[in-house]
């Protein structure tokens, strides 16, 4: 009888597998950037370049108010606030053409747009903010001096992640003006 050492490894990596990947499969569906996009639901340029706007503002909100929880900083929520309410009138602006592209993508669902907005804010969140993060967040706020400080941030890091989740459009779409949100 012929011993076979690697069968019972074999087996057990198998299991190990197995075990794994049950917990995966029992996930609720796929993450966002994994889902396929649907052919049906395109943004033009502006529309993509707004949801990124909004998006990066949120998620800096976010991580900003999870550092004054956390007792990190308390001060980059401030920081925040005063280019928010020096740039509203572009910001709005952003938040407007992003309706605009979700009431036309999604005519029947008014709650879709914060759903996407959750989605977004729940992907970039650390599990545990450490000073550095903090720091860090803080040294990007305080790099805002003006508003093509933030577009550089929104094209260089939000623009892609806005392009995973929703495709753009093949053409102008009726109305697209062309000029981009700066």
């Amino acid at each position: 009888m012929l011993r076979q050492p690697h069968g019972r490894r074999a087996v057990a990596a198998a299991g190990l597998a197995l075990l794994l990947a049950g917990d995966a499969l029992a996930q609720d569906g796929l993450r966002a950037g994994s889902r396929p996009k649907r052919p049906d639901i395109c943004f033009n340029q502006p529309e993509i370049e707004a949801e990124a706007i909004v998006r990066a503002g949120m998620i800096i909100r976010d991580h900003a108010r999870a550092c004054a929880r956390r007792g990190h900083d308390t001060e980059i929520l401030q920081l925040w606030a005063a280019f928010d309410n020096a740039n509203a009138e572009r910001l709005q602006d952003a938040v407007q053409v992003r309706a605009q592209a979700f009431r036309r993508n999604w005519p029947n669902d008014p709650n879709v747009a914060q759903r996407y907005a959750n989605e977004s804010v729940a992907s970039r969140q650390l599990v545990d903010f450490a000073p550095a993060e903090c720091a860090a967040l803080r040294d990007l706020v305080e790099s805002f001096k003006i508003w093509p400080d933030y577009m550089k941030h929104v094209r260089t890091v939000e623009v892609g992640q806005v392009k995973t989740l929703i495709r753009q459009c093949p053409r102008r779409s009726p109305g697209e003006p062309g000029a981009r949100l700066d």
